[in-house]
């Protein structure tokens, strides 16, 4: 039998070989351009890329406070003078108001004047000199373990908006007309959201019970401020002060949906070739062996392999007439001249003599 040698390069290679090995460069080729961005690496630093992006555009924002983000201009920041921490007389009242807040209940009318002290205070400086000065992603557990330690210090937070509601004021000290509660969480605390409240609402934000957005918030805490959802009673950390939506270049989106379309692409293609490679072997598998077990090539076969044996043997390997020739019947079973019978009570005649 005349064995067939598969060679790596020729007619013998499958197309499909051919199509795994160029959807391997491609895949290559995309991760290599991905990791030479400086963004690729930030997981390392537990930076996201989406704060990257913001820093970024910061930075390289016009001054005056003008930003824009495609479509989403900011408007300049709306500063109002006044008092804020750096004053010791107004930090000593805020000091007396914060005596009388109570944690882990709803919003008390005794508590009113921190909460706008507070409030007035975010309005007095820019954004981005408050944002220097605060306390960046604090644990959700260390709020919920120490909130006095916490209680009017300034943070920051990158909230991911979930819902955003309005509400008119009554007569207050900032003179406002109306106020926007912001629910909203951060990576850290996952699924137990932050509750804001914001003089102005960021653009493009919208308003709703089911909203999708980002922002970055700078504020004051304030207390654990308990509330109803779906007739259950919760507690939340509750904080005023003011936020911006988060900056995103214009082709980070648009290269990340393509990129993801691709890689879905390229791996589906790769589990059906894998499939159909493995069910083809698994098919062919036990037919294979089974002929290579029983069969043996003739120049496998060594030139005196019969001359080791004595005669007796290779007469009994040789097979007998017996196997192949079946003795018949001569004389039919049947047959149809009856044969005489002779009388056992006769004896038999004898033969005559002369």
């Amino acid at each position: 039998m005349r064995r067939r040698l598969a060679r790596p390069f020729g007619h013998t290679v499958s197309s499909a070989r051919i199509l795994s090995l160029l959807m391997g460069l491609a895949v290559l080729a995309m991760l290599y351009q991905r990791a030479k961005e400086p963004q690729f690496w930030r997981w390392m630093t537990n930076e996201s890329r989406a704060d990257a992006e913001d820093e970024q555009s910061k930075s390289t924002s016009p001054v005056g406070g003008l930003k824009s983000s495609g479509s989403v201009a900011n408007t300049i920041e709306n500063i109002v003078p006044g008092p804020n921490e750096t004053d010791p007389d107004e930090l000593a009242n805020l000091r007396s108001n914060l005596k009388s807040i109570q944690d882990r209940q709803p919003l008390q009318p005794h508590e009113m004047p921190a909460y706008w002290r507070l409030l007035g205070w975010s309005r007095t400086r820019p954004f981005a000199e408050l944002e220097k000065g605060a306390l960046r992603d604090v644990p959700y557990s260390h709020l919920w373990d120490e909130p006095d330690l916490y209680r009017g210090q300034p943070m920051r937070l990158k909230l991911h908006v979930r819902r955003v509601l309005a509400y008119d004021t009554k007569e207050n000290p900032l003179g406002l007309k109306k106020v926007f509660e912001v629910y909203g969480f951060t990576d850290n605390s996952l699924s137990f959201p932050f509750i804001v409240i914001l003089p102005e609402k960021p653009a493009g934000l919208p308003i709703g019970t089911d909203v999708e957005g980002e922002i970055v918030f700078v504020g004051y805490f304030v207390k654990w401020m308990g509330y109803r959802a779906f007739d259950k009673k919760k507690d939340a950390p509750l904080l005023v002060g003011r936020a911006r939506p988060v900056v995103r270049s214009a082709g980070a989106g648009q290269s990340g949906g393509w990129e993801l379309a691709f890689l879905t692409l390229v791996g589906g293609v790769f589990a059906l070739t894998f499939l159909g490679w493995f069910s083809l072997r698994m098919l062919r598998r036990p037919r294979s062996a089974t002929a290579g077990a029983n069969v043996i090539a003739p120049e496998q076969l060594p030139d005196n392999w019969m001359a080791n044996t004595t005669a007796e043997a290779r007469r009994e390997s040789l097979p007998s007439v017996s196997d192949f020739v079946t003795a018949t019947p001569l004389i039919p079973a049947t047959s149809t001249v009856d044969a005489p019978v002779a009388n056992p009570a006769t004896p038999p005649a004898s033969a005559i003599t002369t």
